[in-house]
């Protein structure tokens, strides 16, 4: 039986959550923020449903609070050092890198530790080793083997050359999939629901064609843009002859034809990023969620029914939103795109017999998420 996730959240009501949330951290110089997290992740859990069953959020204002107060004093210590000392710099971009991946690791610990179904909470177990193979060691190993592959065409002359951009290329190709693959996987064979833990056999090759598809769209849209904007660029050029030959040269006119002009050309490379982007992350988020199970007698397919289309207008839509209000629609935009993604995802199995224990491993630290938020780290599922 398939069980589709709704969420009944409203923007009129989290619009005033908002606004409290808002003006009460900046009342209290941002200590107020960490309840407010607490509050927006406890009203948009406590409005997604399942089955008939909601979810539930238990991190503490003070977790929070104290994991963003030490993120905050690294987040200053960082900045002091960029204008300290160049060599200090490079010390203290290298030691993020070194614990990127225990800082990713953690904070998809802590948010899912955080999380409940039916009083049962969910847990991340992936170890620290495999957050470093995934997330450290196999992106280092592609730009290793590009030097290797450009070493050995330098010593082959002309032929080499050729024979060397190929490699290279393929191997591009081939090695981001890898890399895809091995995060990939890493996150959706970490999770637990309770005592039940999800498995997801994720390939390789899943990656090499979605890249290969995105490179084949990415051209297709290329010449689009192109013929678009040459067809631009030639109405544009028999406006400004129009005009020279009525004698109407004004500046005005010439100004406000090319602002026009540039605007027209940006938004359409923009969109042509946006709808590649999003053909990989939709096709990626639905053969994920496609491929992640729970063990047990019974067995709960998780599923995601996202198409390029609605999530390209969904992202453009809320785009425009935000501009024409001056951010005001902020909360209609993050309802608006979780009742979206509750609804193209689906648990398939009989949700009346699923019979999980909790398990007594709780995360007592923010550390991890926030610190994680204060560099800008976000990796996991979505």
């Amino acid at each position: 039986m398939q069980n589709r996730l709704a969420f009944h959240g409203r923007a009129g009501e989290f619009f005033g959550i908002w606004i409290v949330n808002i003006v009460l951290s900046v009342i209290t110089l941002g200590i107020y923020s960490a309840w407010a997290k607490v509050r927006t992740k406890k009203y948009f859990y406590g409005n997604t449903e399942l089955a008939g069953d909601r979810f539930d959020y238990h991190a503490t204002p003070i977790q929070i609070l104290i994991g963003r107060v030490i993120a905050f004093a690294l987040f200053v210590t960082w900045i002091i050092v960029q204008n300290v000392s160049v060599t200090w710099t490079m010390i203290g971009l290298g030691a993020f890198l070194l614990a990127l991946p225990l800082l990713a690791r953690n904070n998809a610990r802590f948010d899912a530790r955080m999380t409940s179904y039916r009083n049962v909470r969910f847990n991340f177990t992936g170890s620290l080793v495999g957050a470093y193979i995934a997330l450290l060691l196999r992106p280092l190993l592609l730009p290793a083997f590009l030097a290797g592959i450009f070493y050995l065409s330098s010593l082959m002359g002309n032929i080499g050359i050729v024979f060397g951009g190929v490699c290279a290329l393929v191997a591009l190709v081939v090695g981001n999939a890898w890399i895809a693959q091995g995060t990939t996987s890493y996150f959706a064979n970490g999770y637990l629901y309770g005592e039940q833990k999800f498995n997801a056999d994720i390939t390789t090759g899943f990656f090499i064609k979605t890249y290969l598809l995105a490179a084949l769209l990415s051209l297709g849209l290329l010449l689009v843009v192109g013929l678009t904007v040459f067809l631009l660029f030639s109405g544009a050029a028999m406006a400004l002859f129009a005009l020279f030959a009525t004698g109407d040269t004004s500046a005005e006119g010439l100004n406000a034809a090319a602002v026009v002009g540039f605007f027209a050309i940006y938004g359409l490379f923009f969109l042509w990023g946006l709808i590649v982007a999003s053909f990989v992350a939709v096709r990626t988020r639905n053969y994920v969620f496609g491929q992640m199970h729970t063990q047990g007698e019974e067995s709960f397919q998780l599923g995601s029914e996202m198409t390029t289309g609605q999530y390209v207008w969904l992202t453009v839509s809320n785009f425009f939103a935000q501009v024409v209000t001056l951010g005001l629609a902020r909360p209609w935009v993050l309802v608006r795109t979780t009742r979206y993604l509750a609804s193209v995802t689906t648990v398939t199995g009989n949700m009346e017999a699923l019979r999980v224990h909790d398990t007594a491993d709780n995360a007592d630290s923010a550390l991890g998420d926030e610190v994680s938020q204060a560099f800008g780290v976000e990796i996991g599922l979505n």
